[in-house]
């Protein structure tokens, strides 16, 4: 008979052939974080925690390493704890009764604890696990006794040169110790269009940083690993040469979301977002148009690219400059595009440059007396050292000659 304290949420991305496993403790009404690991391609076993008083911790444990060997497809599995005591950190390995070689990274948010102490777990060859911490700035004192060890030369033996450091601890300002932040905000994957809730900005960053940073550390001991790249191409390929907004969406999770920044054209959701694409991006594209993307930064989740957009104004570009009709002119721009993925779909697009820039470009904005540029900006972008720096800056000259140290 399962334990009704453990729940079982099976990995969600088909392409995953042999998701690696999570053991994630923390409260029922929390579980939506489950759901989100299970998106991102892990199979996932749910110790509730903190147990009622009158449930022994030791046999919740022990029900949840049977859990964990009877759904686990790899032999691998991680470890990603709430608010954990440390009366009870101590006890997870002993009782899991599971092979110590076999858990590859930890990840703590927010730990009940002043200090390390049973936080931190060394192999056979008395090397420290694989294990990151995310604290409120607040917590200063356990801060303080995990800080020397994100220096290999404390760790008392010696780390490879290719080997990443083992232990790494993360704090977030203006954010609760306990509850864990992680409570207050909203769980990306239950996110449903049309509810509307604030959430705090400090709650927000932290959230988005330390999930981020949570999936670098488990894909890079346990994986699974995307091709985003390839993913990415895909979802332009279909964009800009198919023109399809049905593939579009194919490529995408259930409720994502484009926010095209500076004119807020894009969508939330499945629906508004393929009307998007359909009626108001694959279609209003000039046909003379090229990308050429200057950088790529790719991360455990997301993909940053650096690209000059260059058209001709032919037809109106809903998305770039909606309600002006066709002038006709040549258009060239610098972009920032931050795609992220939940597994092996997108989740969400952010694109950034600068708006002053294309009004300049196509005369509906005069640059005189304004610190902006036409197209200079993306010259200066394409070519940092073949363009002058500082037009704009109309006191450059008076510092001409001046000491700089």
């Amino acid at each position: 008979m399962v334990s009704p304290w453990i729940h079982f949420y099976k990995n969600a991305v088909v392409s995953v052939a042999k998701p690696p496993t999570l053991l994630v403790l923390l409260p029922n009404d929390q579980a939506g974080w489950c759901e989100q690991f299970s998106q991102e391609g892990y199979q996932v076993v749910h110790l509730t925690y903190p147990l009622p008083q009158s449930t022994s911790f030791k046999d919740a444990l022990k029900d949840a390493g049977k859990e964990i060997t009877a759904h686990c497809l790899e032999a691998n599995w991680g470890l990603v704890t709430c608010g954990l005591a440390t009366q009870d950190a101590g006890e997870i390995i002993t009782q899991l009764a599971l092979a110590i070689a076999d858990l590859k990274v930890c990840v703590h948010f927010c730990p009940n604890a002043v200090t390390s102490r049973g936080f931190l777990i060394k192999d056979s060859g008395a090397r420290h696990l694989p294990v990151t911490f995310h604290l409120a700035s607040s917590q200063e004192a356990l801060r303080a006794s995990l800080l020397p060890l994100e220096d290999p030369a404390n760790l008392g033996y010696a780390l490879p040169t290719h080997s990443h450091p083992p232990v790494k601890v993360y704090t977030y300002p203006f954010v609760a110790h306990s509850p864990p932040f992680l409570f207050a905000a909203d769980v990306p994957v239950r996110v449903k269009v049309g509810e509307s809730r604030t959430v705090d900005a400090y709650i927000r960053s932290a959230t988005n940083l330390s999930l981020t940073r949570t999936l670098e550390a488990l894909k890079r001991y346990l994986g699974p690993h995307f091709d985003f790249e390839k993913l990415w191409d895909i979802h332009t390929h279909y964009e800009f040469t198919e023109r399809d907004a049905p593939k579009t969406m194919s490529t995408m999770v259930e409720t994502p979301y484009v926010n095209h920044v500076p004119t807020m054209t894009g969508g939330v959701g499945f629906r508004d977002l393929a009307r998007f694409y359909k009626y108001h991006f694959t279609t209003v594209t000039p046909t003379e148009f090229e990308i050429i993307t200057l950088s790529r930064t790719i991360g455990s989740d997301r993909i940053v690219d650096e690209m000059i957009f260059k058209c001709v104004h032919t037809s109106e570009i809903d998305y770039f400059l909606p309600g002006v009709p066709p002038t006709g002119k040549p258009l060239e721009i610098a972009l920032v595009g931050i795609v992220a993925f939940r597994g092996d779909k997108l989740f969400f697009e952010h694109l950034y440059w600068d708006q002053a820039s294309l009004l300049v470009q196509l005369g509906l904005l005069d640059p005189t007396h304004l610190p902006i540029a036409g197209v200079e900006v993306a010259k200066k972008v394409l070519d940092p050292f073949g363009q002058p720096s500082n037009t704009l800056l109309k006191r450059w000259d008076e510092s001409e000659g001046l000491p700089t140290e």
